[in-house]
């Protein structure tokens, strides 16, 4: 792995971030390093974005429980805000976005490969999922909307009530990914699909982007204070501190 949370190469274009913080455990570190890439990729003409991980068998497992656990209500909020600034960023982001997902994808990590317009993943034994109502808390309040937006209502709920982690063709059956690959990566697959993508007017995909999920980024915006007064709540009440303790 590399000293920085995040490489960030370029090639034909197409900007390569590649999380390479461990197993990618979220941590301030990690998101600052990949909404600094993300805002950098905007500045720079908003190229074709295409998001992985170095760990052969992880994609992320979501924030860094550890680290948060003893956290104060002041600090878990501002990661909280910290995180769901990165997925709208990457939700809105004028570019073609892919995430190719080679290894499980959990809570945090599912939400952000869900950002992407394209999710790919590999065959086999990784799992996707979120987790969240597992530890007391609800899905953030943005990065719902960003689900809502994605896929339909029921799919939703099953994501976000069950709380149980799916193989990659339960999640192509529900839209979550749009292909499971085997015999290639899907890191290359993906890669694939944004050399498409690339071809695209740049300024016409960006407008459909806007006019197809306008609604959806204004209403992360406007819900943020209510919804993480409801997520701190959930976080720091009495169920949520035993389950959290019980995982760290």
């Amino acid at each position: 792995m590399g000293d920085r949370p995040v490489l960030v190469q370029e090639s034909r274009g197409l900007h390569l971030l590649v999380m390479q913080h461990g197993v990618n455990a979220m941590d301030e570190e990690l998101l600052l390093a990949l909404l600094e890439a993300v805002e950098e990729a905007v500045e720079a003409g908003a190229p074709p974005l295409l998001l992985v991980s170095a760990h052969p068998r992880i994609f992320s497992p979501g924030w860094n429980l550890k680290r948060l656990a003893g956290a104060g209500r002041e600090d878990v909020a501002r990661f909280l805000e910290l995180f769901e600034g990165l997925i709208l960023a990457l939700f809105s982001y004028p570019g073609p976005t892919a995430a190719g997902i080679d290894g499980h994808a959990i809570a945090g990590g599912c939400l952000l490969a869900m950002a992407c317009d394209r999710r790919v993943a590999s065959a086999g034994g990784l799992r996707i999922g979120l987790s969240e109502v597992n530890l007391g808390v609800p899905v953030p309040r943005g990065s719902l909307e960003m689900l809502r937006a994605r896929l339909g209502t029921a799919v939703v709920e099953e994501l976000v009530l069950q709380g149980d982690g799916i193989t990659p063709q339960r999640a192509h059956e529900m839209g979550v990914v749009q292909r499971v690959v085997g015999g290639e990566t899907a890191r290359q697959a993906a890669e694939r699909d944004l050399r498409n993508l690339q071809a695209k007017s740049p300024g016409a995909y960006a407008a459909a982007k806007r006019l197809l999920h306008g609604e959806a980024w204004a209403a992360m915006r406007d819900g943020a204070r209510e919804g993480a007064a409801v997520f701190l709540d959930c976080w720091f009440g009495e169920d949520a501190r035993g389950r959290l303790a019980a995982v760290t």
